[in-house]
């Protein structure tokens, strides 16, 4: 759990700041699992009850890390409430490929090797596409009963479509330019969209 009180006060921004960029430098030096929240605190030159004031466990704070950095990353290519076009989904999928560079560069130790930062990101990661994906679906208009759940189910499996494809493209396939792996991608997550809002109009 992250604590929200005083979220806009320029000291907590500062102090929150200094407590992810110390986790961060030591993530380069050690396992996740071996840092503790005393290395934190250290390194970010802040005592363990300032800790504890911006973040539940070391948990929390890679939880937030890991959002974060997705969020970022998404709002520099897509608006919030934007339209589904295809350079929509184009900049979706290239912003998670960057996404994932850039989360190797902050965690390079453990990203491909740590199960518990893998889990994070997968189950975060799906559930913030699967509401820009509901949202790019649905357009402003509210949905009910099983139309609601039918949007929701399509989401979870677009999104993770296009998580899994761009993980796989990361770890297995990052000499090719992601730009090209986007045009690869696009017209199968399209396909699946386009059936997904043609369906709708028929629940």
């Amino acid at each position: 759990m992250i604590l929200q009180s005083h979220e806009n006060d320029p000291r907590v921004i500062r102090t929150r700041n200094l407590i992810q960029d110390a986790f961060r430098s030591l993530a380069k030096e050690k396992k996740i699992e071996a840092i503790t929240i005393k290395d934190i605190a250290e390194r970010a030159t802040v005592n363990r009850a300032t800790f504890y004031a911006h973040f539940e466990d070391k948990n929390a704070l890679l939880e937030y890390m890991v959002s974060d950095t997705f969020t970022t990353f998404v709002s520099n290519r897509i608006q919030p409430e934007t339209e589904l076009t295809k350079e929509t989904m184009r900049n979706l999928i290239l912003s998670i490929c960057n996404y994932h560079e850039e989360l190797n560069n902050c965690w390079k130790r453990n990203y491909k090797s740590v199960s518990t930062l893998a889990t994070l990101i997968e189950t975060r990661v799906q559930l913030q596409l699967q509401d820009i994906i509901i949202t790019m679906l649905s357009n402003g208009t509210t949905f009910a009963g099983s139309e609601r759940k039918r949007l929701e189910l399509v989401a979870t499996m677009i999104s993770w479509s296009i998580y899994g494809a761009t993980y796989h493209w990361y770890t297995k396939d990052q000499l090719r330019d992601s730009s090209v792996f986007a045009e690869e991608i696009l017209p199968f997550v399209m396909s699946g969209m386009k059936a997904a809002k043609s369906g709708r109009a028929h629940v």
